[in-house]
């Protein structure tokens, strides 16, 4: 049974979900689980950056929603699709160089206020030790909100043959969503996995899953996929 909390329906009652909202079912063997920026300068905000100086509650909340709720779900995820045949994807974002040019200035400046030590360089531009890739996972470097806008990920998993894309991580409303979407366009079946992501206020989170649902792809709760081979 769903413990899913989100219902894009009562958000949005006047939207004609029985007409745009995608309809596919989820064949793990054929999915990539893909894991979205859990890094470490990413997921444990940094003390002295502005978010947490300025939004010091806000960032007591995330912490708190992290460890409880998005690593373990995360963790139940990666271990069921890898038993059931599927595959494990992590992206990392961050500038590749000392000067981070190559970067968007939208980019550089979100990382300057939340965390300003995301470049390859340093250890905590790596995915936190509670979910670290095995050798036989694909790791993917971005310099962009969605991991399909400037890397390999699409050649990659066409290659794999994955039908549908699992996103989790952080954040929703951005890097997840955008993965999501550009899944999406991309002919992949796409789904978020609403409990095992996360961004820094309930509104922010709700609205991307509700965009997601509304045309894009499929809302789906950790339970609702740790499920599917049970209904078969």
């Amino acid at each position: 049974m769903s413990d899913r909390t989100f219902s894009a329906k009562s958000l949005d009652p006047e939207w004609p979900f029985d007409l745009f909202a995608k309809e596919f079912s989820v064949d793990i063997k054929t999915s990539a689980l893909i894991v979205i920026d859990m890094q470490s300068t990413e997921v444990y905000k940094d003390p002295n950056s502005l978010l947490a100086q300025q939004y010091p509650d806000l960032v007591q909340t995330w912490e708190k929603q992290i460890q409880a709720k998005v690593i373990p779900n995360i963790q139940k995820l990666i271990q069921h699709v890898s038993q059931a045949g599927g595959h494990i994807v992590y992206t990392r974002n961050g500038n590749r160089t000392s000067t981070g040019k190559e970067m968007s200035p939208r980019l550089r400046q979100a990382w300057r206020n939340s965390a300003p030590a995301n470049n390859s360089q340093s250890q905590a531009y790596d995915i936190i030790d509670e979910l670290s890739p095995r050798s036989e996972d694909l790791v993917v470097d971005k310099l962009t909100s969605s991991p399909f806008t400037a890397s390999f990920l699409d050649h990659a998993l066409r290659n794999m043959g994955i039908q549908t894309v699992l996103c989790v991580g952080i954040l929703t409303d951005a890097c997840v969503f955008g993965a999501a979407r550009t899944a999406a366009e991309l002919s992949y079946q796409s789904v978020i996995v609403e409990d095992a992501c996360a961004t820094y206020t309930r509104t922010a989170h709700e609205n991307a899953l509700l965009m997601h649902a509304r045309i894009f792809g499929q809302i789906k709760s950790t339970q609702d996929i740790l499920d599917i081979d049970k209904e078969d």
